[in-house]
C-alpha cells in the first residue's frame, strides 16, 4: 500500500554533501485536504516533510536511521499548488558534532522555501 502523505520520488546525490530532488505534487494529494477548499496550496509542513524524506532515506542508504532534531530558519516565500513541480536542493555540513542540512525549495525558479534541519542519528 502506497503511503498517501509521502511527496517524495526521487533523489540524486550530485556532490558528497549535496542532494538534489523533484516533486510533482499531485493535484490529489491528500495533503490537499482542508487546506484550503476554493484556493488549495499545499501546507508548509508538507514541504519541509518532504525535506525530511530526503535525508532521512539517504541515511538509510548508508544503513542509518536519524531523526529531526530541529528546524532553524524556516521561512515561506511562496505557494505550491496542485500540480506544481518543486525542486528541492540540500547542502549538509557537519557542524559542532551536529548534521545540518540548509535547504532550499524552488518552484519555477523562484525560492518558494528555505531552512535549516538538524538531525541526530538514532541507535
Amino acid at each position: 500500500m502506497t503511503d498517501r502523505w509521502k511527496l517524495l520520488q526521487e533523489v540524486r546525490q550530485t556532490a558528497p554533501n549535496i542532494l538534489e530532488a523533484a516533486v510533482t505534487v499531485p493535484c490529489d494529494s491528500i495533503w490537499f485536504a482542508g487546506h484550503f477548499p476554493d484556493e488549495p496550496i499545499l501546507p508548509g509542513i508538507a514541504i519541509v516533510h518532504a525535506v525530511s524524506e530526503v535525508i532521512e532515506q539517504e541515511a538509510q542508504k548508508r544503513g542509518e536511521t536519524v531523526r529531526t532534531a530541529s528546524l532553524k530558519r524556516v521561512r515561506f516565500t511562496g505557494p505550491v499548488r496542485p500540480g506544481d513541480t518543486i525542486l528541492l536542493h540540500l547542502t549538509s555540513e557537519d557542524v559542532r558534532g551536529e548534521t545540518c542540512f540548509n535547504f532550499k525549495v524552488a518552484h519555477e525558479d523562484k525560492t518558494i522555501c528555505t531552512g535549516q534541519i538538524v538531525v541526530a542519528k538514532t541507535e
